[in-house]
């Protein structure tokens, strides 16, 4: 029987002690690097550590997420370097270790190396990105596999060459003050000791891991060394504590570190630090049972932020989490908090038929992280799913990639999400043909993200008035689900810049004659006099874009009709200029040959057809399997059908065939009439 968490704490007595972590055997390679830098001598990586070598600075003062001087009362040591901005973008190489100068600091900046031309300069602080975490990290990981081998080996060249690099980085950590936000704003809350969040001091891992080895060897032959290593290290965890952000993934990153830093500290801090982690909130620090009772939908076991968060970092920390109190407390965290098996369990929900995350709001696509699916039992994958805590729900006719469809709707409830009122996604044919368009080319930190990626014309929806947004991040604007079947649902939304009421009913047809999508989007602005307009935006991945008759270029959709930039990412406008139902025909040039997508869609009076281009779907670029040969310079061709007055008694309807099942569409009075290639007919209401 695993002990329940209360029991431990009761019987972590002062005399209780902790083995030292097991050491892991180097690759050759890794190896030679390790011995090579040992033979210089004993401060080959202590001395290429990033520090304030000559000032001593204790203080850092950081205005607009970037730093712009250091000062405060000079340390008995050099201390820790920190971050040069909270984006990691910069226009700098990052330098390799063994090519760094030693013990060496510049007045106002770093010798790097400009990406655009090599040329070798000092770069102001704040224009380094992430380089000195980056380079900081890599330092105490290669001292971590130092003491590795020593462990491994007993040869004392090894521990001395990680002993002064622990030395030298965890006092320059306890001799550092916390940086100075001098724009006094919520980045004060964020700063970590090595970085501006405190989730990027992912250092500690390294650095906990190097101690938990050292530590005999730190006893035998620096005794006096412990108390200031604990010392540096109880500090770190007090500034987790003390800053970050409760309640969202940092939660559970932010347990982590704790985490990491009381397993090697001595038996009454570790007692005490374990226990904040299990059992004591505060503003900015949930514990474990708190977060984990906050966080995930009772009944559905989804965690309320978008998949790219929940799945890839919060689902994986917790395993992480449980894999540590298991192996080093002998405690069961699944079985002691039996929300956790329901999440992991439904970990598979998140799925597209090719195995990766739906791609709404700060998501890319990735498979199901090892350390989920070891935890999952069931890992369940429904043909209908809802998740109301994150608004958003899939359906799918199966999981084979090659064969099967699937929809996603999703608004926008929680961490990590984007201004898109109610958007869709859709799958068939091995690819998410309709996609999400993704983060940006510098995630959330960048123009591109906030002024287009997170907007509404990014996404398959519809914009009212050229108004439509909200905030982004962490959003407070969910969907109601209406009534669902297995390849159908009905949802409702209130856009809240216009007020408009919107609803949107998709569903997927698949038989063994073919499969297409049906999309019955319905919005107006009601009880106003006020002109309003309501453009309908779908995405498909192609390389054309063609309309049935002709076109002309259009100034519709402006930055001009609202002052929102998201309009001014589309491009190459061209409106058709007949009347008359629509076909819309996106081609792909893939290596197994062109797939062909055509969009029918209704005409009413007031109604115009656009085609464009949108920015470069980003989302997929990461990709590889299949390749969707997206890069920055793609572009993604974008149908906007834009309807004059109200959309709820003309409604935009689309039928959406990327298989070339459909011969022809009728839209009559309250239905969807489809014909299929081999002449069978059915019909859907309007």
């Amino acid at each position: 029987m695993k002990k329940n968490i209360l029991a431990m704490l009761a019987v972590l007595s002062a005399t209780t002690a902790f083995a030292a972590p097991a050491a892991k055997p180097l690759d050759r390679r890794r190896l030679a690097r390790i011995d090579a830098l040992a033979a210089e001598d004993d401060r080959a990586l202590a001395d290429r550590l990033y520090m304030y070598w000559d000032s001593h600075a204790t203080d850092v003062f950081v205005r607009d997420e970037k730093v712009v001087g250091t000062g405060g009362a000079k340390a008995p040591v050099p201390t820790v370097m920190f971050a040069g901005a909270r984006s990691h973008v910069t226009g700098y190489e990052r330098p390799k270790v063994e090519e760094l100068p030693r013990r060496t600091e510049s007045a106002g900046g770093i010798m790097l190396a400009r990406k655009s031309d090599g040329v070798r300069e000092i770069a102001p602080y704040g224009e380094t990105g992430g380089i000195v975490s980056s380079v900081n990290r890599e330092i105490l990981s290669l001292a971590r596999d130092a003491a590795r081998q020593y462990k491994t080996t007993g040869d004392e060249k090894y521990a001395r060459l990680a002993y002064e690099t622990l030395d030298t980085y965890l006092s320059g950590i306890l001799h550092r003050n916390v940086a100075t936000d001098l724009n006094r704003g919520h980045l004060q809350t964020l700063f970590g000791m090595q970085s501006m969040e405190t989730i990027h001091d992912d250092i500690i891992h390294e650095t906990t891991e190097l101690y938990g080895i050292l530590k005999p060897y730190v006893a035998a032959k620096h005794p006096g060394k412990t108390a200031d290593f604990e010392a540096a290290l109880c500090k770190w965890a007090e500034v987790q504590i003390e800053n970050g952000v409760a309640d969202n993934n940092w939660d559970m990153m932010q347990l982590n570190y704790i985490l990491d830093i009381a397993l090697v500290l001595e038996p009454e801090r570790r007692r005490h630090y374990i226990d904040v982690c299990f059992n004591q909130s505060s503003i900015r620090n949930l514990s474990v049972r708190d977060l984990a009772a906050r966080g995930f939908d009772p009944a559905a076991g989804t965690w309320f932020e978008c998949p790219g968060y929940s799945v890839l970092v919060t689902l994986k920390d917790f395993a992480r989490f449980a894999d540590r109190v298991r192996d080093e407390l002998d405690i069961d965290l699944v079985a002691d908090l039996p929300i956790l098996a329901k999440a992991f369990d439904s970990a598979g929900e998140y799925l597209f038929p090719d195995g990766m995350l739906i791609g709404f709001g700060d998501t890319h696509p990735a498979p199901l992280p090892d350390e989920v699916v070891k935890y999952a039992k069931n890992p369940h994958t429904s043909p209908f799913f809802h998740s109301p805590n994150a608004s958003w729900l899939v359906a799918r006719s199966g999981t084979n990639a090659a064969d099967d469809v699937a929809f996603a709707l999703n608004a926008s409830l929680g961490n990590h999400q984007h201004a898109n009122g109610i958007s869709m996604e859709l799958f068939a044919r091995g690819y998410r043909f309709a996609p999400d368009a993704g983060i940006g080319w510098s995630l959330y930190s960048g123009d591109d993200y906030k002024e287009y990626y997170s907007q509404f014309p990014a996404h398959n929806t519809v914009m009212v008035n050229s108004r439509s947004t909200y905030q982004t991040m962490k959003s407070h604007h969910p969907f109601e689900l209406v009534a669902h079947g297995d390849d159908w649902a009905t949802i409702a939304f209130r856009e809240p810049a216009t007020d408009a009421r919107q609803q949107r009913t998709v569903r997927y047809v698949k038989d063994a004659k073919g499969a297409y999508f049906v999309d019955v989007f319905k919005s107006r602005v009601e009880e106003t006099a006020e002109p309003q307009w309501h453009d309908y935006y779908y995405h498909n991945l192609g390389d054309s874009l063609e309309l049935n008759g002709a076109t002309q270029p259009t100034e519709d959709i402006s930055f001009f009709e609202s002052g929102l930039y998201c309009l001014s990412y589309i491009k190459d406008k061209r409106a058709r200029t007949c009347d008359g139902d629509l076909v819309a025909t996106f081609d792909w040039a893939r290596p197994e040959g062109n797939i062909r997508t055509r969009v029918f869609m209704n005409w009413a009076e007031g109604r115009k057809f656009i085609k464009a281009f949108a920015p470069a779907t980003e989302g997929l670029s990461r990709v590889k399997t299949p390749d969707y040969g997206v890069t920055r310079e793609s572009r993604t061709p974008v149908l906007i059908a834009r309807q004059t007055g109200e959309a709820w008694d003309r409604p935009f309807a689309a039928v959406i065939d990327p298989t070339g099942t459909v011969k022809e569409v009728e839209f009559a009075a309250g239905a969807i009439r489809v014909v299929r290639q081999d002449g069978s007919r059915e019909e859907w209401p309007l």
